[in-house]
């Protein structure tokens, strides 16, 4: 009978760990709302809802990665618009062929996300959510022409594109000085245990 108690306590344990922990996933997701005023001032997480079992959450620090100098050449810090590239007026936006639309009237800054009348910053979720699923503000996600081919912008190819093509760059071009900048999968991904 005390086998059987026992046996009941630990599996009752599992069980509130399991769902504790998946909970805790959707709740660092949710951290990260679909717009803010506010930088983020601790580590935030990309995502938690991989549709891989085997990959899970991203954590990211966003202070490092802005007030660091990250920038390509690494003589500054990375513009806003890096990473938030709909933070920007539209005709700077469409510069880059791959992006769609701009939607302020001056590129952000820190200091203009200081201003009283600032519209917020959009997450990467507000325009790119999972794969078959719609964002939380724009119809659907954004299909891009690459290399001839058109491309459905997913969270997980948008973040891809962005995080690691950069990385790539400057590992090739600044081997010197960045050495740690992920690239594989186990790198950014907690994995499965």
């Amino acid at each position: 009978m005390k086998l059987l108690i026992v046996l009941g306590a630990i599996t009752l344990f599992l069980a509130f760990s399991l769902v504790g922990s998946s909970t805790l996933s959707a709740a660092l997701v949710s951290d990260i709302p679909v717009e803010s005023k506010e930088q983020p001032t601790k580590e935030v997480i990309l995502g938690s809802d991989s549709k891989s079992p085997k990959w899970k959450e991203v954590p990211f620090d966003h202070v490092t990665h802005s007030v660091k100098n990250y920038s390509r050449d690494g003589k500054s810090v990375i513009a806003c618009v890096e990473c938030h590239h709909t933070d920007e007026p539209e005709a700077e936006a469409k510069k880059n062929p791959l992006h769609k639309t701009g939607q302020r009237d001056q590129i952000l800054t820190t200091e203009v996300l200081a201003k009283a009348d600032a519209k917020p910053v959009l997450s990467c979720r507000a325009c790119h959510a999972q794969k078959d699923e719609k964002p939380a503000r724009w119809p659907a996600n954004p299909v891009v022409n690459i290399d001839g081919t058109d491309v459905t912008e997913d969270n997980e190819k948008a973040y891809h594109r962005n995080c690691i093509d950069c990385h790539k760059y400057v590992k090739e071009n600044r081997p010197d000085t960045i050495k740690n900048a992920p690239t594989a999968c186990g790198a950014c991904h907690k994995t499965a245990s």
